[in-house]
């Protein structure tokens, strides 16, 4: 699980179509040969789907969609412990291959009181920043605020918004989120910065924000609103963006309480029933023999609680 107590930046969402390789390429090319991908059904004009782990690879659309890989916060999250080839060189084979990359967010965390989310509220409101995008929007709801900077049709666009309201986080907890979402060239762009092994990932973000976005005090004397000074908050932001490097999870978000969930709810009924039918003996002989692939995620789960039993 995330460090609530330490800014991180993170990639949160990464999906990429490619027109030449096949579904096992692309599991290969993502270091998960290992993994059971489940069939499933495709979404979007695609008829079929390989799925393992909140990542998604859809394939048998029209001749022209190729094939689509998609991978949610919780798939880059699974991406991160079970990869044998991790970002660079994910990111690497994407652009030696041309591939386009449809969508990469990026997402700064700030857990440490940076931001107000009422004040930039307030602030996009009233007008104390400069952006490359005239589209702004303020968003206000049971579950929290939110700030938009780009359209959705961007190919940036930025969202700040209140991680611990959406996530209903016990009181006291500060989580703001500044998410960064990245679409067709300039996702390549983004990706190809880390080419020099002196930037890293807080650098490139911390960069792209301030060509981008800045919130501002106004001064009256100055016209022109780029030459106005950077908040105190906003120039925080970006000192503590800069030197931060790639976060990686230490896991999935996969815990004893989700197998338990599974196996006694959505199989509970069919584990009783080949227990009743063919008893325990059996039952567990043929769990012994059975030819499916171990899931990492499950050996995970092992290594770590046998680890902490170890431990205590």
């Amino acid at each position: 699980m995330q460090d609530l107590k330490e800014n991180i930046v993170l990639y949160d969402w990464l999906s990429f179509t490619s027109k030449t390789h096949s579904v096992d390429d692309i599991i290969t090319a993502l270091g998960l040969d290992g993994c059971s991908f489940e069939q499933t059904k495709g979404a979007h004009g695609y008829r079929d789907r390989k799925f393992f782990s909140s990542i998604s690879i859809h394939y048998n659309g029209r001749p022209d969609m190729g094939i689509w890989c998609e991978m949610s916060g919780q798939g880059c999250r699974a991406f991160e412990s079970l990869s044998a080839v991790g970002w660079d060189n994910l990111f690497k084979w994407i652009t030696d291959n041309y591939l386009k990359i449809t969508r990469l967010d990026v997402a700064f965390d700030d857990h440490i009181g940076l931001l107000d989310i009422d004040t930039i509220c307030n602030d996009c409101i009233n007008g104390c920043y400069v952006c490359r995008s005239e589209f702004w929007e303020v968003v206000k709801s049971s579950k929290g605020s939110s700030i938009y900077h780009g359209s959705p049709q961007s190919l940036i666009r930025f969202r700040i918004y209140d991680k611990a309201r959406e996530r209903n986080c016990e009181a006291g907890i500060h989580w703001v989120r500044v998410e960064m979402q990245l679409r067709n060239e300039r996702a390549i762009a983004f990706t190809k910065l880390f080419e020099n092994p002196l930037i890293n990932i807080g650098d490139a973000f911390a960069g792209v924000l301030l060509n981008y976005l800045r919130y501002i005090e106004p001064e009256e004397s100055d016209t022109n609103k780029w030459r106005w000074s950077m908040t105190d908050y906003w120039f925080e932001l970006v000192a503590n963006i800069s030197p931060i490097k790639i976060y990686t999870a230490p896991g999935m978000e996969y815990n004893i309480d989700n197998l338990d969930s599974f196996v006694f709810g959505q199989a509970g009924n069919a584990i009783a029933t080949e227990l009743e039918l063919i008893g325990v003996d059996n039952f567990l002989q043929r769990l012994k023999e059975r030819d499916t692939k171990p899931n990492p995620k499950y050996i995970q789960l092992i290594n770590q609680y046998k680890g902490s039993y170890k431990n205590d």
